[in-house]
């Protein structure tokens, strides 16, 4: 196993599979097969969206020369993949590209906390081509925030990392105040993902970060009645070694679970030595 030392940062790996007895709550056994990173980029933050046909995965791309995250994506053919495109960049960090598909159109919700703001990108040509839409937070440092829908209204739950890392619920579609839901612990609340049904149950992934950050999944069973009322129930945790991978992997957390009908999709934390992230590291240390 590797030291921790200054030539070896911390790296992400998104590794996918085809669902094969049902969601990951229930099956630890049939591997993911892990998509290696490029020289410049690692991957994180993984979601799955189905097009016309066409599987994608879109992720943050950590981008060693920029030294900070934009967002991109690859497409799944014939159990392959290829290689990962950035097609969003910003002079700050962007990271975790919730993609939803609203009406006629397509979206993508990021976190840009390192802004200061919340807001969306419309595709224009999906999948290359995106235009930023209108800022609906300012002044906030939201963390993987996840919009969902409840019957046809559209909701996200966040994560405030500048207010004590509380879990908000924002309400999409009428400018009123975020609402703080939720007495658990914090350090088990952030989102990882997307809700998603499981035997008609209705979960949510979240991060496990007790002694460190992205270290595990915890899943809550979630209910949301017509008053808005907001309730979560712990099921199940999972750590990186309670699954099975195509490649050994050094594995110090995941952080991010999302799925199809047909597929799921996970991140793997680890550590390795990459000459570009080592000299940019540097430089950037130089320049401050």
């Amino acid at each position: 196993m590797l030291k921790r030392t200054g030539l070896y940062a911390e790296s992400w790996n998104v590794a996918w599979r085809r669902k094969a007895k049902g969601s990951i709550l229930k099956d630890q056994q049939t591997p993911f097969v892990v998509i290696p990173n490029s020289f410049r980029y690692w991957a994180a933050d993984p979601f799955f969206f189905e097009h016309n046909g066409d599987t994608y995965i879109f992720a943050e791309l950590y981008d060693y020369v920029l030294c900070h995250g934009t967002l991109g994506y690859c497409k799944l053919q014939d159990n392959k993949v290829t290689k990962w495109k950035k097609v969003i960049q910003e002079p700050y960090h962007l990271s975790y590209p919730c993609i939803r598909e609203y009406g006629d159109s397509i979206y993508i919700m990021p976190e840009s906390g390192a802004d200061k703001s919340l807001y969306i990108y419309k595709a224009v040509d999906f999948p290359d081509h995106w235009e930023k839409q209108k800022v609906l937070r300012d002044n906030v440092v939201y963390g993987d925030t996840t919009p969902f829908l409840h019957k046809d209204h559209p909701w996200a739950l966040t994560y405030d990392v500048k207010d004590e890392y509380k879990l908000l619920l924002i309400d999409l579609k009428n400018q009123k105040e975020d609402t703080l839901i939720g007495d658990g612990n914090p350090k088990l609340q952030r989102p990882a993902g997307s809700l998603f049904l499981a035997d008609d149950v209705l979960m949510r992934p979240a991060q496990i970060c007790e002694h460190d950050y992205g270290e595990g999944l915890v899943f809550y069973q979630i209910q949301f009645d017509d008053d808005q009322n907001y309730k979560e129930t712990e099921i199940k945790r999972l750590a990186p070694n309670d699954l099975v991978l195509s490649g050994n992997l050094i594995r110090d957390g995941i952080h991010t679970y999302n799925a199809t009908d047909n597929y799921e999709v996970i991140d793997i934390k680890t550590r390795r030595f990459n000459i570009l992230n080592f000299m940019f590291r540097i430089l950037g240390k130089i320049r401050r």
